[in-house]
C-alpha cells in the first residue's frame, strides 16, 4: 500500500485542498468508508424492511381475526419491494465482482431466485426477517472481503457500484430504525483513555460516522482513520516483535548446539 498515491477521485480533507491518500485499492479511506457503511447496515436493514411486511412476524397468508370474521393479514408491498430491490443489488454486483476476480459469487447469489429471463425476482414473500438479514449478510460479508480489491478495478464500475449501494440510504430514511454502533479494535488514546471506541455509522447520505469512546472522548472521521492505521501497524510490529522473540531461544538453542558438536568433532 502506498500512502503516497492519492484517492482516484481527488478527494480532499475537509479542512484542506491536501489530497487524502488511497489506503483502500485505488480510494481514500473516505470512498471506502461510504461504501463498508452501506454494506455494514445491509442485513440489519434488510431485516427492520422485513418486519413491515407483514406485521406482527405473522407469515403470508396466516389470517387473523377481525369483527368475528377471518381476514388475510395486510402485505406491505413498499416494504417487499425495497428489501428486494437491496437483495437483488446485492445479487448483481456480487456477480460482477465474481466475473473481474475471476472466483465464484457466494451461494446465496447463485441460488437467487430469478425469471428465465436471468433477471433477479427478489426474496419469497414468505422470507421471515431472521432469513432475509442473513440472506443479505452472506452477500455484503462476500463483499465486505474483497472490497479493497474491487477498489482497484475498473472505476466506471465502481462509481456505478458507489450509486447503487447509496440506496441503502434512501431504504434508511424510508424505513428509520435506531442505529447500533460498532466497536473498533482499537481503543482511545485520548490521555491515556484506553476505553471503546464506539462507531456510529452515517444517518443520511452526505452524513459521516461519528466516533465516541465510553468516556466520551470524540473523534473526526480523519482523526479516527489516521489512529486506526497507526493502532493496526503497531500490533503488527508487536506481532512480528513477539515472534522473534518466541523464536530467539531455540536459535540460541540451536547455535549452542552446533558449537557443542564442532568441539566435539
Amino acid at each position: 500500500m502506498n500512502y503516497d498515491v492519492p484517492c482516484r477521485r481527488g478527494c480532499t480533507r475537509a479542512d484542506s485542498d491536501d489530497l487524502l491518500p488511497a489506503r483502500h485499492g485505488a480510494y481514500c479511506a473516505r470512498c471506502w468508508g461510504r461504501i463498508e457503511q452501506a454494506l455494514i447496515q445491509a442485513p440489519e436493514l434488510a431485516s427492520h424492511i422485513l418486519g413491515h411486511v407483514n406485521p406482527g412476524g405473522a407469515q403470508v397468508g396466516e389470517r387473523v381475526s377481525n369483527s368475528g370474521d377471518d381476514a388475510p393479514l395486510p402485505f406491505n408491498e413498499t416494504a417487499h419491494g425495497d428489501v428486494n430491490e437491496l437483495y437483488a443489488l446485492l445479487v448483481y454486483w456480487c456477480s460482477i465482482w465474481a466475473d473481474y476476480l475471476e472466483v465464484r459469487p457466494p451461494a446465496v447469489a447463485r441460488r437467487a431466485w430469478r425469471r428465465r429471463s436471468g433477471t433477479v425476482i427478489g426474496l419469497p414473500p414468505t422470507t421471515t426477517s431472521e432469513e432475509g438479514s442473513q440472506a443479505v449478510r452472506y452477500m455484503t460479508g462476500w463483499l465486505r472481503d474483497r472490497l479493497d480489491e474491487i477498489l482497484t478495478l475498473a472505476p466506471e464500475d465502481v462509481d456505478e457500484f458507489d450509486e447503487g449501494i447509496r440506496d441503502v440510504w434512501r431504504m434508511n430514511a424510508r424505513w428509520p430504525r435506531v442505529e447500533r454502533p460498532r466497536f473498533a479494535a482499537a481503543p482511545c488514546v485520548f490521555d491515556g483513555c484506553g476505553q471503546r471506541l464506539a462507531v456510529y455509522p452515517p444517518a443520511f447520505p452526505g452524513d459521516v460516522q461519528r466516533i465516541v469512546c465510553e468516556a466520551g472522548h470524540f473523534y473526526a472521521p480523519d482523526e479516527y482513520d489516521d489512529m486506526v492505521a497507526t493502532f493496526v501497524a503497531l500490533r503488527k510490529a508487536e506481532g512480528r516483535k513477539a515472534q522473534a522473540d518466541a523464536e530467539r531461544p531455540e536459535r540460541v538453542k540451536a547455535t549452542l548446539i552446533a558449537k557443542y558438536l564442532r568441539r566435539s568433532a
